[in-house]
């Protein structure tokens, strides 16, 4: 498969490989080996002992899973160049997607300016467009074999084929165009966000099977690799597996903990929270209790502990909304009972249901009446 892959790149490296536009003088310097004529391309990676692809170094730290390859920009070199370029270019978004080379070198002064462009471009577009640098002085095996016969090189690679390229220095306009490009052929940009959407819509929609594969795929993702761990945790909690939700929740306290603060974290966090809240209320919730303490809320309306002790059994049964409701009288009648504990209740009902909720919107500007007029 790997020698199919390499032959389909070295065929579209022979096609694509033409200037676009005049090319730069060549940036040398003496005692430079000259590199090979473009007919070797790709000889070398085509021969590779089966496994070395991936067995090195090259992504940025943060780096997701499948050995660097969802980092936005990384170092290659002969050993990773399989994995970080062309399995990565054939992987669906957000995921993969298009990879561009940035061949360079560090005494070439055009590259010193076109690099921190490339990667300015890359890193607004927001994940859609991985940038893979090449030093073509520390891998001169491999920039031979991708034909690296002039600095700067830049080549666009898509479903494992080089699909554009361009060599020496291109104005700005040019080279955004050329990003753009690539962002194109990757969905457009900031793929990851909206996978990140889908796969919330997918749950709203009680589509769990669906949020939790996009979930999955994007643990993989360092920028979006908290939220989806906060979101196959709380699918998690809607199946009923606590122990698995609980293992990712410390993961996330483990592996993310400048993540903490982000809605989606939150929700996750203050989900299993709750469920340890209200654990013990799960069987009054499933039985005749919730007549019982309905009928002790009536018979002491003052009293805030059967008012609270029927809250949580409201949540434990999926009834937020008449829980916030316990909640706001208990803080009405007595701000401070048992240390604010209706208080912190009802914040972790918020932080449940999500900033974006009707109840948390509703219930937020009612709790501020309440604490501050």
């Amino acid at each position: 498969a790997r020698v199919i892959m390499m032959a389909a790149l070295t065929r579209s490296v022979r096609a694509a490989m033409r200037p676009a536009g005049p090319a730069l003088a060549v940036c040398a310097r003496a005692g430079a080996a000259v590199l090979a004529p473009r007919q070797r391309v790709l000889r070398t990676l085509s021969t590779m002992p089966p496994g070395a692809a991936g067995a090195g170094p090259g992504a940025m730290p943060g780096g997701g899973g499948g050995g660097g390859s969802t980092a936005a920009i990384v170092e290659v070199n002969r050993a990773n160049f399989e994995q970080l370029v062309i399995r990565a270019s054939m992987e669906d978004p957000p995921v993969g997607g298009a990879v561009i080379i940035d061949a360079y070198a560090d005494w070439c002064g055009p590259c010193k300016q076109l690099t921190p462009k490339l990667e300015r471009l890359v890193t607004a577009s927001g994940g859609a467009v991985r940038l893979a640098k090449l030093n073509v002085d520390v891998e001169q095996e491999l920039a031979q074999s991708l034909q690296i016969t002039q600095l700067p090189t830049v080549l666009l690679v898509h479903k494992g084929k080089l699909v554009d390229s361009f060599t020496g220095a291109v104005p700005d306009q040019q080279l955004a165009q050329f990003v753009t490009k690539a962002v194109q052929l990757a969905g457009g940009a900031a793929s990851g966000e909206r996978a990140l959407d889908e796969a919330g819509a997918a749950f709203e929609a009680g589509d769990y099977a669906r949020a939790e594969g996009l979930y999955h795929a994007l643990t993989r993702l360092p920028e979006h690799a908290a939220e989806a761990t906060a979101g196959l945790a709380m699918c998690a909690l809607r199946a009923g597996d606590h122990a698995t939700a609980k293992t990712l929740v410390a993961r996330l306290h483990e592996s993310h903990k400048d993540a903490l603060d982000r809605p989606r974290v939150r929700q996750a966090i203050a989900q299993l929270e709750l469920v340890a809240d209200v654990e013990g209320a799960e069987g009054v919730a499933e039985g005749g209790g919730l007549d019982e303490l309905r009928a002790a809320v009536a018979a002491d309306d003052g009293a805030p502990e059967p008012k609270f002790a029927l809250a949580q059994a409201l949540v434990a049964r999926g009834e937020p909304a008449e829980a916030i409701e316990l909640c706001l009288a208990i803080l009405r009648a007595e701000r401070g009972w048992n240390e604010g504990a209706a208080k912190e209740f009802l914040f972790k009902i918020f932080d449940s249901l999500g900033g974006g909720h009707e109840l948390t919107k509703k219930g937020r500007r009612r709790l501020a009446n309440l604490l501050f007029n």
